[in-house]
């Protein structure tokens, strides 16, 4: 039987074209963002409990698609959480540019706490997720390195109270939050004014009294994570 060496040609005429390892790379890395930003959006209109249909369906995607992209919830949700910090690393590195080291701190905070009382859904998954996922372990410790640095720089210019911690940066995102699901609904941008005194808190003061109660460390900033996962 005599086998035809031509190429398989396709109803309308066109050969089919291969198609390149870089491109599917791309697609895919495409559709990965595009499921994320979904997700992201409706967490935030609904909350976590959102099904991967609806996202799969806001996203345009197949939830065939989804699935291979994150084999969960949970997964997704992970997903939304590292790119998420992909951004807060790239705030805080531009936050570094700023040769102001006081206006490098408000700028952080404010940014920050902006995102968090406009996306209501971001504030649980930070509660929710697993912060010792490699995908996020790895994102927070050079987050760290960059907070660290933008607090000492500010300690070194004598802008910043030698007393406060990187790790208070968890409370008062936590207050901010808690307060702008309370209120963003009704009075949008009030929680500004928690921000703002909580900035004039931590300005250096000449003769300011040391702060008597001590930052959380970052092993009790986990247990308190951790718990409230296991609460949920």
């Amino acid at each position: 039987m005599h086998t035809s060496s031509n190429p398989k040609v396709e109803p309308d005429g066109i050969e089919p074209r291969e198609v390149e390892p870089r491109q599917l790379r791309a697609d895919a890395e495409r559709n990965r963002l595009r499921i994320i930003e979904a997700a992201r959006d409706l967490f935030a209109e609904r909350g976590l409990e959102v099904s991967m249909d609806e996202v799969a369906e806001r996203a345009g995607v197949g939830v065939g698609t989804v699935y291979r992209r994150f084999a969960n919830r949970d997964d997704l949700i992970t997903g939304i959480f590292a790119e998420h910090l992909k951004e807060v690393v790239a705030h805080a590195n531009d936050a570094l540019d700023d040769p102001d080291p006081w206006a490098a701190v408000v700028d952080l905070l404010t940014w920050f706490c902006s995102v968090l009382a406009a996306d209501r859904g971001l504030a649980a998954i930070i509660m929710r997720i697993d912060h010792s996922h490699p995908d996020i372990e790895s994102t927070k410790a050079q987050l760290t390195r960059h907070m660290e640095e933008i607090f000492d720089r500010a300690m070194a210019a004598g802008v910043l109270r030698s007393d406060v911690s990187s790790t208070d940066f968890f409370g008062i995102f936590t207050m901010i939050s808690s307060f702008a699901d309370l209120t963003e609904a009704t009075v949008p941008g009030a929680w500004r004014r928690y921000v703002e005194l909580f900035l004039r808190g931590i300005h250096a003061e000449p003769d300011a009294a040391a702060i008597p109660t001590p930052p959380l460390s970052e092993e009790q900033i986990r247990a308190i994570q951790q718990r409230r996962m296991d609460r949920d």
